[in-house]
């Protein structure tokens, strides 16, 4: 009886739980052009329509979606959220080289407000659509290319809370808007070529004039691609796993995610 007594207690979330199962599954949704996505989504099974909770969409990096992101939408239900590992590339369309999966990455980048921002729109709608979401506490956050996908959300201005970019590019959404509504928290290594310290001044510059609430952490002795364990053998240059800036910018999400969404 006691120990029933405490599962149930833990299970609906009176407090932190010592047990917390977790349901997972792949989804499959589509987006405005009839692309099937294949997501993953992670929960507290304790979340239910009478229990709402708060959400997180985790956008991938150039890889397409992998066991990583699968893995970040894990801890992330651990910790209370329902969490979604969204696909921008398509069902099955990730390629097994890194140069495939930069060439489909590029064919997005050229299409950012039309095929990307439908997949983003996409992946959000499927999260809202969820009967155990409190669709007024929505967030994301994104690694390399889905950094670029997580601050574009927030660009969008379509009620999402908080937004988060690991070593994500840093880009500017065509068409230069004035005013963010979400919350951001970016992460930048300090030496990274790809999105570089020039990149993330003007990325100050745009968030300073869209004027909302925004922090911005800069990592020394650090290389784009600083989450990714094993990155550095990969091929690509300039790309190495930090694991101090890994878990120093993954402490700085979970309070920052906790403040605007729990």
């Amino acid at each position: 009886m006691r120990i029933a007594l405490f599962w149930q207690i833990c299970s609906v979330g009176a407090f932190p739980p010592i047990f917390n199962p977790i349901i997972e599954r792949l989804v499959e949704y589509k987006d405005a052009e009839n692309t099937v996505q294949q997501g993953f989504l992670a929960y507290p099974a304790y979340a239910t329509p009478l229990r709402k909770r708060p959400a997180v969409i985790v956008f991938h990096a150039f890889t397409g979606r992998t066991d990583f992101d699968n893995g970040k939408a894990r801890d992330l239900a651990k910790l209370g959220y329902v969490a979604f590992a969204a696909d921008t590339y398509g069902k099955g369309k990730a390629a097994s080289t890194v140069d495939g999966n930069f060439e489909i990455m590029g064919v997005l980048l050229a299409n950012r407000t039309t095929t990307l921002r439908n997949r983003i729109l996409s992946s959000l709608n499927y999260v809202k659509a969820l009967p155990f979401v409190d669709e007024n506490r929505i967030g994301s956050i994104g690694f390399c290319f889905g950094g670029l996908c997580s601050l574009d959300l927030a660009r969008f201005n379509l009620g999402v809370k908080a937004v988060v970019s690991f070593h994500g590019t840093l880009t500017d959404y065509p068409g230069n808007g004035t005013s963010i509504d979400a919350s951001v928290q970016a992460h930048h290594g300090d030496e990274d070529p790809h999105t570089t310290n020039a990149d993330a001044e003007s990325f100050l510059i745009e968030m300073r004039r869209r004027g909302g609430d925004w922090m911005f952490s800069r990592y020394a002795h650090t290389l784009h691609a600083f989450t990714l364990p094993g990155v550095e053998n990969w091929g690509v240059a300039g790309a190495a796993f930090n694991p101090i800036a890994s878990n120093r910018s993954w402490s700085a999400m979970e309070a920052f995610l906790a403040e605007k969404l729990l």
